[in-house]
Parts: structure tokens; C-alpha cells; sequence
């Protein structure tokens, strides 16, 4: 029977360690990789992200769960991209999120800001979403949105002030070819929304 020398042991203990090691850099790498982790951890590296989605009380049919998946991507995407035009002031940054009426709504905001030398930059800390309606043909989708946000409104390089909303917006989207676009996205007074829906 082959017997470790003491120093055969000490080279197979360093080595041990290193794979320990290793291994232990290798989770930790990973583990930053699949829940997105910025060096940061700031909350505008993921604007639109989606704290949660409640489809329950979809009428009149559920939502399926590649539609539900897909509405998330698309909404969280769309916001993504919203951010971004209103704080560069280029409505060409909308790409095709928006249709229809949201679109015409955030290009006019955007050429009255540039048109003032203003602009917007939000800190998106979030949204839940629940889902109010969704058509029987699977045309429309109807949903609400609470926001947490932070807006710094800013004249050139100036902050002028900043504020921390809890925004509810009305939205409503409709699928194209390959994605779910933002038609409608309207901020309204808390307490209307819970009347009608």
C-alpha cells in the first residue's frame, strides 16, 4: 500500500485549497451572472424590471405563460427604452416599443423638452403589474402599473429639482409580429384606477 510522504501531503493540501478556491470564485461568478449584478447594484442598470406580475385576475381568459413571459420582457424593455429618450431627448430611442397614441404622447414630450432645454432623467426602482384585461382573441392586453420612480428634471447640465413618485399608470398593449408593444401608457390620480378596475 502506497503511503503519502508529509510533503506529498502539503502539496496535495495547496492544491486542494486552490481548487477551493476556485471553486468558491466560480460560484460567486456565476451567481452574479444569473441575477444580472452590476458592480454598482444601481437601480437604473434595469430599468422597467418587474418586482411582480399578477395575471390572476385577467378577464375574460388567463393569460398563458408564454404570453405572460413575453409581456414582461417587452414592458420591461419598452421602459428600458423610455428612460433612456427622455434623458438623451431623441425620440428615436423609443424604437418600436410604442405605438399608436404612447408614441405620439412620449415624441411630443420629448420635442417640448428639447425644444426648452430641459430633460428628464429617471431612476426606475421598479414596477408591479397586474393584469385587468386580456381579449378573448389575444389582441389586447390591459394592465395597471405601480412605478416606483425617481425624476430629476434638468436644464442643460442643471438639476433644477427631483422628486420620488410612486406613479400608477393605465396601460394597454398589443402584440405585433414578434413582440408586445406599449399602445397606451398613462399616468393616472391613485384611487381612480381602483373604481373602475
Amino acid at each position: 500500500m502506497h503511503r503519502l510522504r508529509r510533503g506529498d501531503a502539503l502539496r496535495l493540501g495547496g492544491l486542494g485549497l486552490i481548487i477551493l478556491l476556485g471553486s468558491a470564485w466560480l460560484s460567486l461568478a456565476t451567481h452574479a451572472l444569473t441575477n444580472n449584478a452590476s458592480p454598482t447594484n444601481s437601480p437604473t442598470a434595469n430599468p422597467g424590471a418587474l418586482q411582480s406580475f399578477d395575471a390572476a385576475s385577467s378577464t375574460p381568459r388567463a393569460v398563458e405563460e408564454t404570453t405572460a413571459l413575453a409581456v414582461q420582457r417587452d414592458y420591461a424593455h419598452a421602459w428600458g427604452a423610455l428612460v433612456s429618450a427622455l434623458e438623451e431627448n431623441r425620440a428615436d430611442l423609443l424604437g418600436e416599443n410604442f405605438t399608436g397614441g404612447a408614441r405620439q404622447q412620449w415624441q411630443d414630450a420629448i420635442h417640448a423638452q428639447r425644444q426648452n432645454g430641459l430633460s428628464r432623467r429617471i431612476v426606475d426602482h421598479g414596477h408591479q403589474m397586474r393584469v385587468t384585461f386580456y381579449s378573448l382573441d389575444g389582441s389586447a392586453l390591459e394592465a395597471v402599473d405601480s412605478a416606483d420612480l425617481e425624476i430629476e428634471y434638468r436644464e442643460g447640465g442643471k438639476l433644477l429639482s427631483s422628486e420620488r413618485i410612486q406613479a400608477r399608470y393605465l396601460v394597454l398593449l398589443t402584440p405585433a409580429e414578434n413582440s408586445w408593444k406599449i399602445r397606451i401608457l398613462q399616468e393616472v390620480p391613485q384611487g381612480v384606477l381602483n373604481k373602475g378596475h
